[in-house]
């Protein structure tokens, strides 16, 4: 028997993991911004770290005790594919063959996230990011698919998925901090702040 757990509990224990998510997913974004003329090995590298930290932040998201168990299978599907799309890229000599590695893996993703958030978005709070999360990925995949297909350089892959990430950072970001805040609210009121 499990106990329900309030939703300054759940805040508690998700903040962490979502703002881990969001900076990797600003760090990600805001690096291909900068970037001028990255070659083949640098994007098959910057994609790789973005799917590997991605997919460990989301792994420990799910470690989350108050995180419901059907709700795990979803997104370790999402997390799966991300390091599964890792290890695959590297078996590609082009920017198209990487691309379209990465855009199979965020778009596998996006729709395990959005599977996710459609079960759990009522009885779930947090749950309600992945439909944001969800449509990024799917968004940016499918972009960079067509971009791939179309021949584009790795500089205009980075950016497609980085614009994706930097929009999935700021929304993990605005949630992360709401739910710090909530803690930190009720951690004042508890000591009569």
């Amino acid at each position: 028997m499990t106990t329900q757990k309030t939703p300054l509990a759940i805040s508690s224990e998700v903040f962490k993991p979502i703002l881990i998510r969001a900076g990797v997913a600003l760090l990600f974004g805001l690096s291909t911004v900068f970037l001028q003329n990255p070659g083949l090995t640098w994007m098959k590298v910057a994609f790789a770290l973005f799917l590997v930290f991605s997919g460990s932040a989301l792994w420990e998201y799910l470690r989350r005790d108050c995180v419901p168990e059907a709700m795990r299978s979803p997104l370790s599907l999402a997390a799966a594919a991300w390091l599964l799309g890792t290890v695959l890229l590297f078996f590609f000599g082009t920017p198209g063959g990487v691309g379209l590695t990465v855009a199979a893996a965020l778009i596998l993703g996006g729709v395990a996230e959005l599977v996710a958030w459609a079960r759990f978005r009522r009885t779930f709070i947090p749950a309600r990011d992945q439909l944001w999360t969800g449509l990024v990925g799917l968004a940016s995949g499918a972009a960079l698919a067509v971009g791939a297909v179309q021949g584009l350089d790795p500089h205009g892959q980075l950016g497609i998925v980085g614009g994706g990430a930097i929009i999935t950072g700021v929304l993990l970001l605005i949630s992360g901090l709401g739910f710090h805040h909530e803690v930190r609210r009720d951690r004042g009121t508890a000591q009569g702040l």
